[in-house]
């Protein structure tokens, strides 16, 4: 308690701590399964026997059930028990991986992550963000969804880690990689039917009780607020980043010359650079407000990229690129976790969270659908450096245009007599 009050967390969310660790170590864990294959990138190709197309293609599958799944997740949210939702979402998962161990073909794995677009993404992500929104108070949602980003970075580095050691035990003195994702497999499996129980026994039922039931009237309002559409949008341009990120790595590997040890362990490492995006940028925010920070964050996302394309194709690059990636990376965190802070300055009611974080989420998902599928079309089409620079030119011009957006956000707030430089408390969110 006296290190909770000396991180100056003494009101609502400082109650409630524990509660916003235990929602984000489970909305880390869910998403082990359906996207650790970007760790192990080339090796998940050949196990599989997998194109780059094809590999984008389960992307893209996950975006479309997550997308349907978003749009009536929310609702289901504001209607029924965030413990409940977290278990099935978690231990489906989790069987899903178990399922993965079969010898399965092309079109068994595009059933597989079917699923997991489903048990993944329905109502649990909606349910972490309305928890968080619920479990802290007006004037600290910048450092709780600091907190709980930085907390499933912690607990997404942990388990990439943790991994990493599972594939060296698999693949054992005869470098047997096959046997190696075998056991990633069973790592990740395990660890997310056991989150899934403890989420069940730890989570309270009445977690998000305090919002009244979601009604068809309820729905209609909140498709009507500019501010929810505005946030996805903003959303959609932070998240095709979040799936550009996996492509740094073999940029690194495949273009630059590093190894794939070096590569995995920038990926596992990057991990723990995301803490201080999340919750550094979490304090900044509640002091700031949200505008400023997105909209820097953005422009040191689209200028950190082209600073890596300038660089010299060469060996002598990895270290730099690795650098700058890493400032990225930090900066970009501070956007995925303070997006959701906009819902409360844009005055959007907590009663609606749920709901308005399924639109957002529906639209700012959308991603999911495309990102994977262009950048494995545009990598086969455009063999080499080319095509890195072709995608890493597209990512560019997506963080310029969620720049824009910012500022057409602030616009809004200053259009409904809410000052964009204000903390999200000041902003008036009814209950």
């Amino acid at each position: 308690m006296k290190l909770i009050s000396k991180l100056g967390l003494d009101g609502k969310l400082g109650k409630n701590f524990l509660g916003v660790m235990i929602v984000a170590f489970a909305g880390s864990i869910i998403y082990g399964l359906p996207y650790f294959r970007y760790d192990y990138y080339d090796v998940y190709l050949e196990t599989y026997n997998l194109t780059n197309t094809q590999m984008g293609l389960f992307g893209t599958i996950l975006g479309v059930f997550g997308m349907v799944s978003y749009l009536f997740g929310g609702v289901v949210v504001d209607k029924f028990s965030t413990r409940t939702i977290l278990t099935v979402s978690l231990i489906g998962t989790g069987i899903g991986g178990f399922i993965h161990l079969l010898p399965l073909g092309f079109g068994a794995l595009v059933c597989l992550y079917a699923f997991w677009g489903i048990s993944s993404l329905f109502a649990f992500w909606p349910a972490c963000v309305k928890a968080v929104r619920i479990l802290s108070g007006e004037d600290e949602q910048g450092k709780a969804y600091g907190f709980f980003e930085g907390g499933r970075g912690i607990a997404a580095a942990l388990m990439a880690t943790a991994a990493v050691l599972f594939f060296r035990l698999g693949c054992g003195q005869m470098d047997d990689q096959v046997k190696g994702m075998r056991y990633v497999i069973i790592f990740y499996s395990v660890l997310t039917i056991a989150m899934g129980i403890f989420a069940w026994l730890t989570v309270k039922e009445d977690i998000v009780s305090s919002s009244d039931r979601i009604t068809l009237k309820g729905i209609g309002e909140v498709l009507k607020m500019p501010a929810v559409w505005i946030i996805g949008i903003v959303t959609f341009c932070t998240y095709v980043f979040t799936l550009s990120l996996y492509y740094f790595t073999p940029y690194l590997t495949d273009i630059l010359g590093a190894t794939v040890t070096f590569g995995a362990a920038l990926a596992a490492s990057k991990r723990w650079f995301s803490l201080l995006g999340n919750v550094g940028g979490g304090y900044i925010t509640d002091r700031f407000g949200a505008s400023k920070i997105i909209f820097t964050s953005f422009l040191i996302m689209a200028i950190g990229t082209g600073a890596i394309l300038l660089l010299p194709v060469s060996a002598s690059s990895v270290w730099p690129v690795a650098i700058i990636f890493v400032i990225i990376y930090i900066f970009y965190n501070v956007n995925y976790a303070m997006t959701w802070t906009m819902m409360e300055q844009g005055a959007v009611p907590k009663k609606y969270s749920g709901t308005a974080a399924g639109i957002i989420s529906t639209v700012g998902y959308l991603p999911e659908i495309f990102v994977s599928l262009l950048a494995g079309t545009i990598l086969d089409n455009n063999p080499g450096v080319s095509g890195y620079r072709v995608f890493f030119g597209f990512l560019i011009v997506v963080m310029i245009i969620g720049a824009i957006f910012v500022l057409v956000w602030n616009a809004f707030l200053k259009k409904h007599g809410i000052d964009p430089n204000k903390k999200p408390s000041e902003s008036g969110a009814e209950e």
